[in-house]
């Protein structure tokens, strides 16, 4: 599975160990297992560590897990196989999907993964051709991040075994699809202490953050600018372009609440520097990737 922008991830680059009974392969099944990112933060979280072997886990609030579910705890997905206490314990298999059971820290927190599952096509003889070599198929899923993958073919003679790949050990606990492009709030001129510096950004539908960032053309001398960017009136992230420099540091979007449809987004700037023989920055620009 690849990223391929705009939402969308890529199967891509499918390959036997053997090629015996694949020219009547006629279709395939891939499942992806994702939580959706848009529902950030996940409100459940583990009430107790657990080791590497423990079959149970305890929740801190009743969950909607069903049987035969899958949920993710770090960089672990865990299968359930049943419910206790009205749904607050849940017995579950270890390492499912490919991934490493291992140790995990009271307060960590559950991810209740979704799926989906879509059926490739193939022409008879497909996998003999040219053509195959440079496969792709498109599953369009924005702003989710996918934790594993499943993937099988069949043909007259039954199914293959079945794949699976675990992504939740990447840096980001899985694939991120995001929707693509991006929020630009700026501001000419040198900078000054000013709530709403910019006319508020107004969200036509809800997308989940890549990340955040901010650059000024002139950098301030003489201390940092403190920028604070709002969703609504809470406070959404914190920028900071220190001393000299015209970067300031990137907040990472993974796990922060989604820029929800309808909202607006304020850009406040909280401090620059003011004392005598100083400059505050000029013409500042907030990115938001989404």
């Amino acid at each position: 599975m690849t990223l391929a922008g705009q939402g969308t991830i890529d199967l891509t680059g499918i390959t036997f160990p053997m090629l015996l009974n694949t020219l009547t392969i006629a279709a395939g099944s891939l499942t992806l297992f994702y939580w959706d990112e848009l529902n950030n933060p996940s409100t459940l979280s583990l009430a107790a560590a657990i080791a590497a072997a423990d079959l149970t886990i305890t929740l801190n609030a009743v969950s909607a897990a069903q049987p035969d579910d899958f949920i993710q705890i770090d960089a672990e997905i865990f299968q359930v196989q049943s419910l206790q206490s009205g749904g607050l314990q849940l017995t579950i298999t270890r390492g499912a999907q490919g991934s490493a059971a291992a140790a995990h820290a009271a307060g960590a927190i559950v991810y209740l993964l979704e799926r989906t599952t879509v059926i490739p096509a193939f022409v008879g003889a497909f996998f003999s051709s040219p053509a195959s070599a440079n496969y792709s198929y498109s599953v369009f899923l924005p702003d989710v991040r996918v934790a594993a993958a499943e993937f099988y073919v069949s043909n007259m003679y039954g199914t293959s075994p079945v794949m699976h790949v675990p992504y939740s050990a990447t840096a980001d606990g899985g694939l991120r699809t995001l929707s693509g492009g991006q929020i630009a709030l700026q501001v000419d001129g040198y900078l000054a202490v000013q709530t709403d510096a910019t006319p508020p950004f107004v969200m036509d539908e809800a997308h989940a953050p890549h990340d955040i960032f901010a650059t000024l053309r002139e950098a301030p001398s003489g201390g940092a600018v403190t920028l604070l960017v709002r969703q609504n009136s809470g406070a959404y992230s914190t920028l900071t372009i220190a001393d000299g420099t015209t970067v300031s540091n990137t907040v990472n979007g993974l796990g922060l609440p989604p820029l929800g449809a309808g909202a607006q987004i304020h850009l406040d700037v909280v401090n620059v520097p003011g004392a005598a023989n100083t400059l505050p920055g000029r013409d500042l620009t907030v990115t938001i990737r989404l």
